[in-house]
């Protein structure tokens, strides 16, 4: 990276959605504030995703965004922006930057084709894709910023880490985190239950979960007569992030939450079937466990949100409770 410049610049970060594209642009908006100290640093995000960036040690503001208010124009405190940089790159983004009129505008480029050959023209090409993240820093390249295997960054309030663990006890945690955007990418509600009780009475076992993700972990609790795990549900991110903190492992589908658990320094040990992390977007943490199978058939589609079309989920079904609580065993031993 070229060293810190002198100029004070007001700066926008737009990524809009979802939850863990939210958290792999932290890496951008921490190098922009490296390079600009001086800056103040904003951040647009869609309203259901503000507690995401407040967490970020880089960002000073945060603008929430409605996608029913189309007409929304973010307050620019009496400053224009010198910079916007847009990693979301679609009409809600422009319609911002169009009603701003920034000096500079930077925006994000999806790489649409590679990923179209590896999901659809598997025999032609079905290679890696960049990591997300580097694809954000492509973004900024013309600010003299490379991308350098950058992994987001978000420190938890401590009130609410002490919280969490008044929760969850003393000792190591392992999360669990059964929740999806999609019910084709989860793992499934009687695979997850039967890992919990491979886990609980070995070690210490959270299942921890947004709102969206409360019937999912319902389902896994109601599998489990006398469950002995620990559980948390709700809406506060601060505090899913303090819980996360204090897991030494966290098992997750391919989901926000297991970009989260990485962010915070859990151990993220990911499930995937019908997307693969050669779409560029596997969790970056270091030390982090990715289970698949890497089927013929997978990746299926783009984000993993469409029903399969063979008989029966094979991507997921051949990724035992066994398998995945040995290797949860075997990380808790080595650590």
């Amino acid at each position: 990276m070229p060293p810190a410049s002198n100029r004070s610049l007001n700066l926008l970060v737009i990524r809009l959605s979802s939850f863990g594209d939210v958290v792999l642009a932290e890496p951008v908006t921490r190098v922009l504030k490296t390079r600009y100290p001086g800056s103040q640093v904003t951040f647009a995000v869609c309203r259901e995703y503000t507690g995401l960036p407040v967490l970020f040690s880089s960002v000073d503001k945060v603008l929430a965004y409605s996608k029913q208010r189309p007409e929304w124009c973010p307050d620019s405190g009496g400053r224009a922006y010198d910079i916007v940089i847009d990693l979301q790159a679609n009409r809600h983004s422009r319609r911002i930057t169009s009603g701003l009129k920034p000096l500079r505008v930077l925006r994000y480029r999806r790489p649409r084709l590679g990923r179209f050959f590896t999901v659809y023209l598997p025999r032609l090409w079905k290679g890696p894709q960049p990591h997300t993240i580097k694809t954000y820093f492509r973004t900024v390249e013309p600010l003299g910023i490379r991308y350098s295997e950058e992994v987001p960054q978000v420190i938890p309030d401590p009130r609410m880490v002490a919280e969490g663990r008044a929760l969850v006890g003393q000792g190591p945690v392992v999360g669990i985190c059964p929740g999806s955007s999609s019910e084709h990418k989860s793992w499934g509600d009687e695979r997850f239950a039967r890992l919990v009780g491979l886990l609980t009475g070995k070690h210490k076992a959270l299942l921890v979960g947004s709102g969206e993700d409360r019937p999912a972990i319902e389902r896994v609790l109601r599998s489990i007569p006398g469950c002995e795990a620990k559980v948390y549900v709700g809406e506060n991110i601060g505090m899913i992030a303090a819980l996360l903190a204090l897991c030494r492992i966290t098992v997750t589908n391919d989901s926000g939450l297991m970009h989260l658990a990485g962010a915070v320094g859990s151990r993220p040990v990911a499930i995937f079937g019908p997307t693969s992390p050669l779409l560029g977007f596997a969790p970056a943490a270091e030390g982090a466990v990715v289970l698949s199978l890497e089927l013929g058939c997978s990746p299926c589609s783009f984000h993993g949100n469409k029903p399969c079309r063979l008989d029966r989920r094979y991507c997921m079904e051949g990724i035992t409770p066994e398998h995945v609580a040995s290797v949860v065993a075997g990380i808790m031993k080595d650590s």
